[in-house]
């Protein structure tokens, strides 16, 4: 409880009798009288509400913490997921470098051929919008001319379902 050395000042107060009731037995029982009992519920109900606004202040602090965080990592992950779509890219287009050459032994001399070509079909598989990406992936005549394209013409007969 705060000490009684404040300056005070005489106010009026309306209350209900059974809340007046309530205050004098928590007066007695406490050994002070109604005015100190009244003081102390209005000073903690004063510190609940400020306590509420610092509450308010300190979840915004929070939040705009967590979103800057949040941020932050999504663009990480935005980094990484982009990166995983290039490796990812390049080991699909180098697997039917792969199948390909075993088809035709004529295509390639090296496999750093057949790499810098899967690099390059990787590069602009992944910088395709996702959308796009999926239909091309999906489509078997953008499958056929992938294959022709890494063999360096259109493919005689590729059975796609090996």
């Amino acid at each position: 409880m705060k000490e009684e050395s404040v300056n005070t000042e005489r106010k009026t107060l309306h209350l209900p009798v059974d809340t007046i009731k309530a205050l004098e037995k928590l007066a007695a029982k406490n050994g002070t009288d109604l005015s100190k009992e009244i003081r102390h519920a209005i000073d903690a109900y004063l510190d609940v509400e400020v306590t509420a606004d610092n509450i308010n202040m300190i979840n915004g602090v929070i939040h705009q913490e967590l979103e800057i965080q949040i941020k932050a990592l999504g663009n990480r992950l935005a980094s990484m997921l982009n990166r995983n779509t290039i490796i990812s890219a390049a080991a699909y287009y180098a697997n039917i470098a792969i199948i390909s050459d075993l088809i035709d032994t004529d295509r390639y001399s090296s496999f750093e051929k057949i790499e810098s070509a899967a690099r390059k079909k990787a590069l602009a598989y992944a910088n395709t919008k996702n959308a796009d990406a999926l239909k091309a992936f999906l489509d078997d005549a953008e499958m056929k001319k992938a294959v022709g394209d890494l063999k360096g013409g259109t493919p005689k007969h590729v059975d796609f379902d090996v």
